[in-house]
């Protein structure tokens, strides 16, 4: 196998000329050229307004976004990018194709929960969040949307998660949530206060951990915190899985992480730093 580079990227709410545009300026500062480009949820891919009223969020966080300049051609997309849901998104369209799809060129929906193989990586994604009520249950049918709240589509399910299991194992698994229990004590004071967490404790879900546990990925990538925090996990029947929580675009290179991919397909951190 040839070497490669790929980028991942943190909640990007609609800011996709800002996430290409320092995709782009990493490049050339290298010299490397990306393979693809992992994009870990909240990416909002609205077409037009009608988009925009079927995602979840206040009324001061719907903006339409930079993505119906992709659709009318005006900018494009010049890696093949490939993202998952958040709790952030026009779940209107994209559940319109639940496996996930080609949204325009180089613009990769990967589906509510799905496995692809992109460049020799097998690569796991899973959309949304988890809500106890849709974990257990069953989101409510798309037809149902204009007498539903938009908040009860932005969830994973049970059975979307035991589809992803039978793939194991898998080298990359993209989140948006981060998984329970993956802050080491020692780093505590770093959450303390911050949105969404009282405590550590708090922070995360189950099902997400049962994913890294289970399928062992090389590689686990997530956003949701708006906070970047990187740790290796180790698994108890040997090995170890690499941790990066990404920040939201908004925050530059926070969001962003560069990898390597050698001949043997391993895969290792470059510099995120131009």
């Amino acid at each position: 196998m040839e070497p490669y580079f790929f980028a991942a990227v943190g909640d990007v709410h609609g800011c996709m000329n800002r996430m290409n545009d320092l995709l782009a300026g990493w490049c050339k500062a290298t010299g490397n050229t990306l393979a693809f480009v992992l994009q870990v949820g909240d990416f909002e891919a609205h077409r037009h307004e009608q988009d925009l009223a079927t995602m979840a969020a206040p009324a001061k966080y719907r903006t339409l976004g930079d993505f119906k300049d992709y659709v009318s051609g005006y900018r494009q997309f010049l890696q093949p990018t490939y993202f998952i849901g958040g709790n952030h998104e026009p779940y209107g369209y994209l559940d319109t194709m639940p496996s996930g799809g080609e949204l325009i060129d180089n613009c990769h929906y990967f589906g509510r929960a799905a496995v692809k193989k992109i460049k020799g990586q097998k690569i796991a994604g899973l959309s949304g969040i988890y809500v106890e009520d849709i974990y257990t249950s069953h989101r409510a049918p798309l037809e149902r949307m204009s007498s539903t709240s938009n908040k009860a589509y932005i969830g994973f399910t049970e059975n979307e998660v035991l589809q992803l299991l039978e793939a194991e194992p898998v080298d990359i698994l993209l989140l948006h949530d981060w998984p329970k229990n993956i802050i080491h004590p020692e780093d505590k004071a770093m959450f303390q206060g911050r949105r969404r967490a009282i405590d550590i404790s708090s922070i995360g879900n189950e099902p997400a951990r049962i994913l890294v546990d289970l399928l062992k990925p090389k590689l686990v990538l997530c956003g949701h915190m708006h906070f970047r925090y990187q740790r290796t996990i180790p698994h108890l029947s040997g090995g170890s899985t690499s941790l990066f929580c990404l920040a939201d675009i908004r925050q530059e290179f926070k969001a962003l992480a560069f990898f390597r991919v050698d001949e043997e397909g391993g895969i290792s951190e470059v510099s995120t730093r131009r």
